[in-house]
């Protein structure tokens, strides 16, 4: 599945994350998904859902799973359905993201998706992630505004982060295969004008505090007790009660040595990337016995729509996969993580490497690589 009208070279210079841009009929048929299956994925226990619902002035949020009755009983306007991670569910709704292999898949956070009927909304808010909006049935008003962050003031005592202020820059509205794209921490406000699905491909990045808390904890599992700060010749020329600048200068030494290690970097963020969304679902469990001879035999391979693949190139190569590190040769590593399909007679040959039959033989027990796309909620264990 590929973008039209969309110059990559263009966007990534002038607008990703930077200003938010309009893309005409980026999609030629952007009916992946109806209604009643939206709804239908809200019902099951292992789907993030969500209702949020505008009378007047009051907002109600309600959490899924929600009982098949409760849509009977909705108003006929003025509300929005929302299911998070709905790539991990629907095999359409994941070939979405080959169209935007332009950006690093570790980034990736989900796809949800929404639908309103006329008036549904979430109201002005903002978000930490980057965003691209695609229609698909139906029409959709959009305003963009300015970058907010945590100093923006949200409406007090609501059950919904609405700003309290917003002021529109651009207004545009999307038909069925139209794309916006909204940098993070920009203010927006959608409305439906119709009943209507909207699809949100959102990338997240990690904050500095999630940098600095994942970074500390690493770094707290090897440090010693034995590592001390020490008084220095020039420390001790201070006065008695003065903490002079020669102790600052040794404290911020330590701490680099601590937590600037380009290893202990590395390790960290590979595992943080690639640690799954909901990663309290179980995968299905597999029996190994036969992997090698089902490949053999062209049993195609595949990456578990719940998982997540990335590598880094120090020191030889490391692969990531939910949250846990591999050691494995870049070819594999890039057949893994880079390509939209697994070669299957790269990865015949491939295993022939004892670190890389090892991995491949964890992935397929953890459930992380499955033989059936289609099988099984895409590998993930049901009620």
């Amino acid at each position: 599945m590929k973008l039209d009208n969309f110059d990559v070279k263009t966007f990534l210079s002038d607008y990703w994350q930077k200003k938010p841009m309009v893309i005409r009929r980026a999609f030629s048929d952007p009916y992946w998904l109806e209604p009643d299956d939206l709804a239908g994925l809200s019902l099951e226990e292992e789907a993030e859902s969500r209702l949020i619902i505008q009378e007047k002035n009051e907002w109600k949020l309600e959490h899924g799973p929600f009982e098949e009755a409760r849509f009977s009983s909705l108003p006929k306007t003025d509300w929005t359905l929302l299911v998070q991670g709905v790539d991990q569910w629907v095999p359409e709704i994941k070939e979405i993201l080959s169209g935007f292999s332009f950006l690093p898949s570790w980034r990736l956070d989900d796809i949800m998706v929404s639908y309103a009927p006329t008036g549904g909304t979430v109201s002005q808010h903002y978000d930490f992630y980057d965003v691209f909006l695609i229609q698909g049935e139906g029409s959709r008003k959009w305003q963009v505004g300015s970058v907010c962050g945590s100093h923006s003031e949200l409406v007090p005592d609501m059950p919904v982060r609405i700003l309290k202020e917003f002021e529109a820059e651009l207004e545009v509205t999307l038909n069925p295969g139209d794309m916006l794209y909204i940098p993070s921490k920009h203010a927006h406000l959608g409305v439906s004008i119709e009943n209507s699905l909207t699809y949100s491909v959102g990338f997240r990045s990690p904050s500095i505090r999630d940098i600095v808390d994942g970074m500390a904890t690493t770094s707290l599992e090897t440090l010693l007790e034995d590592d001390r700060y020490e008084d220095s010749i020039s420390s001790l020329k201070a006065s008695t009660g003065e903490i002079p600048q020669a102790s600052i200068e040794q404290l911020k030494s330590m701490l680099s040595k601590a937590l600037l290690s380009e290893e202990s970097i590395s390790a960290w963020f590979g595992k943080y990337v690639t640690e799954r969304k909901y990663p309290d679902q179980e995968l299905l469990s597999f029996d190994s016995s036969d992997w090698v001879e089902r490949i053999n035999d062209g049993e195609l391979l595949y990456r578990n729509s719940a998982s997540r693949f990335a590598y880094t190139k120090r020191n030889g190569c490391t692969l990531f996969v939910d949250g846990q590190s591999y050691t494995v040769t870049l070819s594999l590593a890039e057949q893994l993580s880079d390509f939209e399909g697994i070669d299957l007679q790269a990865i015949e040959n491939l295993i022939s490497d004892a670190d890389n039959f090892s991995t491949v033989e964890q992935l397929l027990v953890c459930g992380a690589l499955i033989f059936d796309e289609l099988g099984d909620e895409d590998g993930i264990e049901g009620e």
